[in-house]
């Protein structure tokens, strides 16, 4: 379809809600230029994702009990900063 942007100033919302049904893109012509309205398609929620590196990759069961620090060798450390003290 093609229509002046004389006649899409006039039926913006309806030319827009048309677009919106069928899809079909509208041409509309001023001073001899043609442009296109046409419908974009959605982007994907997970197009933009960027990987994580410290996301955890595996099955959650083998990190039941995993401590992501050692906890003796910070009681360690910290027993010998005590001592000089």
């Amino acid at each position: 379809m093609t229509i002046t942007a004389t006649q899409l100033r006039r039926r913006l919302y309806e030319v827009l809600h048309d677009i919106e049904l069928t899809g079909e893109p509208v041409e509309i012509e001023l001073k001899r230029t043609r442009f296109i309205i046409s419908r974009a398609e959605p982007a994907s929620r997970l197009a933009h994702m960027q990987p994580q590196r410290d996301a955890i990759a595996g099955p959650p069961d083998e990190l039941a009990g995993f401590s992501p620090w050692d906890e003796a060798l910070w009681k360690e450390s910290w027993d010998e900063r005590l001592k000089k003290t």
